[in-house]
């Protein structure tokens, strides 16, 4: 039997102001009226709570006056199981009582139901297509299904070349040993992103220079990228973060007025447009990672995209330990095996056939996360631009605490108690032990977006009611928030957050 929170119990003389103490102390969401040695008399959330002040209940009526008395329970003499049925996502915390009516234990939904941020999602041919790999024996990095994929993903970018490739990261490292990128070079990274991009320079031997990103956009930000151009810079990486397209034409401009590569990582933002153009075309190099957690996935695995014969040659030829195209076993130069399997390919050519599905059922949930928590104070919903074609590779929020009376973690948490996973933003890379050149300079709009931001489930098999129980979690966590805050700064309280999970109501 799971244990409860002393925190939890409170008698039927101890104050609303108690029990709103008592919910953020326990972090269950549910606090338990009793009396003698712990017979329930009745449950009191949040939404109990919040209904009783609006009916114009003090802060100091009595938790008697107010708790639910026709509560939901278990018994201690029916097995596990059948008490679990009880459980549902209206019963979130089902206390368990004995013959005397005694709480003797406690059952939470967050135990059996978990909402993730992000899961793959195979209903496609994807058992076909492998069985077909497994059945002819094509399982290595030769096959049918890897040109199907390469030419598949080069028709849906409409662009002139695509290399499958082990993972994204392989892809940015692809990408920057192709181009020549070795020491003594710099590479400009956005400072809000994944690591890979920053690590990749590394491993060339180059120095990755971070620029801060827009407020705005979350991403690299176009008219700070010039102050960090010097003599030694090479190239350009940007991030299309979290699906949201950077502002290309500025970049674009910067890097032919430098003679400068620019390379996008789209590992987040296939499918995205920027003025009608599809992410990974207007770069010298696209790089994407089909990692379980992306808009398709093959495991892992990732593609490099270019419109440039030569530097796909190159590309080619590095990807598979710079064989040469005329000569077995016969090596032109040093390269690398960043080849994708054939069983992987074939995954990812069933996905690549559902993504017109995927992104449309995203656009949908997209949709109503915007409808669901618009009109929530000190929440900065994602970023949406005319000329920008966010595909929201997760549905991320950034969290205001002044305004909202929640900090992003403390909302994250109680989150967490009603089973829904959240992720927070990236660090910024120049906080971070690999990267000390970079610690000394300060990068204000990272900073404020990596504190503040957080990612909500976005998988492509979400439904439109998960995501109204997440807007519904936030506005009911975020309001018992705000009324703690006005209660202490009124001398009525001194607790300043909630965690709420309702077990019968919110």
């Amino acid at each position: 039997m799971s244990q409860f929170h002393d925190a939890t119990l409170i008698g039927p003389a101890s104050t609303l102001r108690d029990a709103m103490v008592s919910l953020d102390q326990s972090a269950e969401g549910v606090t338990f009226v009793v009396e003698g040695e712990g017979v329930l008399l009745g449950l009191l959330t949040d939404g109990d709570i919040r209904r009783a002040l609006l009916g114009g209940a003090s802060m100091e009526a009595t938790a008697a006056e107010h708790m639910n008395r026709l509560f939901v329970s278990g018994s201690n003499l029916a097995r596990t199981e059948d008490n679990l049925l009880m459980l549902s996502d209206r019963i979130r915390v089902l206390p368990v009582l004995d013959s005397a009516g005694r709480i003797v234990d406690m059952l939470r939904w967050k135990n059996l139901y978990r909402l993730p941020v992000m899961e793959p999602v195979l209903e496609g041919r994807e058992f076909e297509y492998v069985a077909d790999c497994l059945a002819t024996n094509w399982i290595s990095s030769q096959g049918q299904y890897v040109d199907r994929f390469q030419d598949a993903f080069r028709d849906f970018l409409q662009t002139s070349h695509a290399l499958c490739v082990t993972n994204g990261t392989a892809a940015l490292h692809l990408a920057m040993a192709a181009l020549h990128i070795g020491p003594g070079d710099e590479v400009i990274i956005p400072d809000l992103t994944f690591v890979s991009p920053a690590s990749m320079a590394i491993l060339c031997g180059a120095r990755p220079v971070f620029v801060d990103v827009s407020r705005a956009t979350w991403t690299i930000d176009p008219a700070a990228i010039e102050e960090r151009i010097t003599s030694r810079t090479r190239a350009i990486v940007v991030v299309h973060l979290y699906g949201q397209p950077c502002d290309m034409d500025p970049i674009m401009a910067t890097a032919r007025r430098h003679g400068l590569y620019v390379i996008e990582d789209c590992a987040e933002a296939l499918g995205a447009e920027y003025k009608g153009r599809k992410v990974g075309t207007m770069g010298d190099v696209g790089t994407f990672s089909f990692f379980a957690n992306k808009v398709i996935t093959t495991g892992e695995g990732g593609m490099v995209t270019t419109a440039n014969d030569e530097l796909c040659h190159t590309m080619k030829v590095l990807r598979d330990h710079g064989t040469s195209p005329g000569r077995r076993y016969w090596h032109d130069v040093a390269g690398f095996n960043y080849r994708l399997t054939n069983l992987q390919a074939a995954v990812g050519l069933a996905q690549l056939e559902q993504i017109d599905g995927f992104l449309e059922h995203r656009r949908q949930v997209v949709a109503r996360y915007s409808a669901g928590l618009g009109s929530i104070p000190g929440l900065t919903l994602p970023p949406s631009f005319e000329w920008a074609k966010n595909i929201h590779w997760l549905y991320s929020v950034v969290i205001d605490e002044n305004a909202a009376g929640i900090t992003r973690d403390k909302l994250m948490s109680s989150l967490s108690t009603r089973g829904i996973e959240t992720r927070p933003f990236f660090h910024p890379l120049h906080e971070q032990p690999p990267f000390a050149d970079e610690t000394h300079r300060s990068f204000p709009h990272a900073e404020w977006l990596a504190a503040r931001g957080l990612s909500l489930p976005t998988s492509n098999n979400v439904t439109l009611s998960d995501v109204d129980m997440v807007c519904d979690a936030i506005r009911s966590i975020t309001c018992s928030a705000a009324m703690l805050a006005a209660a202490a700064a009124g001398g009525m309280a001194k607790a300043t957050g909630l965690s709420a999970t309702g077990p019968n109501s919110t």
